[in-house]
């Protein structure tokens, strides 16, 4: 069975930006662990007796037809964003320098 650590959850949970509670590292890493090990068991399954499928349903792909029709422009996108820089939005960085 795959062992999930706390260090490994305080890492997760940082990155995602939660704050958990010593408690709440604990029981999620031995719930992750529970499900590793579920995966873990289902990598095992013999499946060599089982034909490949791509789809289970017979039903096709309704398309249509592309139609160029007219938009918005870039001035017009823009309008109601609090933020913008050279005619593109403005958004928080997600990404540090470590």
């Amino acid at each position: 069975m795959t062992k999930i650590s706390k260090d490994l959850i305080d890492s997760l949970s940082k990155l995602a930006k939660i704050n958990l509670s010593k408690e709440q590292e604990e029981k999620y890493a031995g719930e992750f662990s529970s499900v590793m090990g579920y995966m873990d068991e289902i990598k095992n399954i013999n499946v060599d007796h089982i034909p490949e499928t791509s789809r289970i349903a017979n039903d096709e792909n309704v398309l249509r037809e592309d139609v160029v029709k007219q938009s918005l422009d870039q001035k017009e996108a823009l309008k109601n964003s609090k933020n913008t820089s050279n005619g593109y939005f403005l958004v928080p960085a997600i990404f540090k320098d470590d």
